[in-house]
């Protein structure tokens, strides 16, 4: 199913068709419902997508097979949250599964140090835990990529790249206690972040966080 360039005319009019509406439409094989609703989001999924990778054509592809999964599973939207939400929430976790595929994503909470040999010993986590860890991953991770370059960048040295303080003091040309600090203080700024993003919702934060994060220093 290729993209949808044009916004239908059976579908347009002088009141906005809903979410909802089109959502029953398509589950009528109604291909022109299809294509406006694709039209509705694609720049925001795309938009989503490109947070993740920081790559135009990777996110183009992202963002395809993210709205192109939605349609062929639109049957499994039952509207206990709003169409947007179901869909940017398929969107997150195919970006995330393709990171991970791609081995360019690996999580660790950002506590002092990484996660050591406790976390080896501990049992597998059930079904619902592995979800709600995913959740966080998910989280986490869109606010890592939405950070100031200078703070997303140490980070993912520190976290992803497991570089240690002595390398990071060389790259950065600045002192170990200098290093520890930034750590510090960019750790405080994300975990606030964090905690935002569970009170207002992931997307309120990501469209504020220049301003937040200007806030926190």
């Amino acid at each position: 199913m290729g993209p949808f360039n044009t916004i239908p005319m059976s579908v347009t009019s002088i009141t906005p068709i809903s979410d909802e509406e089109l959502v029953k439409a398509i589950r009528m094989n109604d291909r022109d419902a299809l294509g406006e609703l694709y039209n509705r989001y694609y720049k925001k999924v795309f938009s989503k997508c490109y947070s993740f990778t920081r790559k135009q054509e990777e996110a183009f592809d992202l963002a395809q097979e993210s709205l192109m999964k939605a349609f062929d599973n639109i049957h499994s939207f039952k509207g206990e949250a709003s169409f947007s939400t179901w869909l940017y929430t398929i969107t997150h976790r195919h970006c995330l599964a393709a990171l991970k595929k791609n081995g360019r994503f690996q999580f660790h909470p950002l506590e002092e140090n990484q996660l050591g040999d406790d976390e080896k010993n501990d049992p597998a986590p059930t079904t619902e835990e592995g979800t709600e860890r995913a959740e966080q991953e998910m989280i986490m991770y869109s606010l890592i990529n939405a950070l100031p370059e200078k703070d997303r960048n140490l980070l993912h040295l520190k976290y992803m790249q497991g570089e240690s303080i002595e390398n990071l003091q060389v790259q950065l040309n600045i002192s170990g206690s200098a290093v520890k600090m930034r750590l510090k203080r960019t750790r405080e700024k994300l975990n606030a972040l964090y905690a935002l993003a569970l009170t207002y919702g992931l997307d309120q934060v990501l469209e504020q966080i220049e301003v937040i994060s200007s806030k926190m220093g």
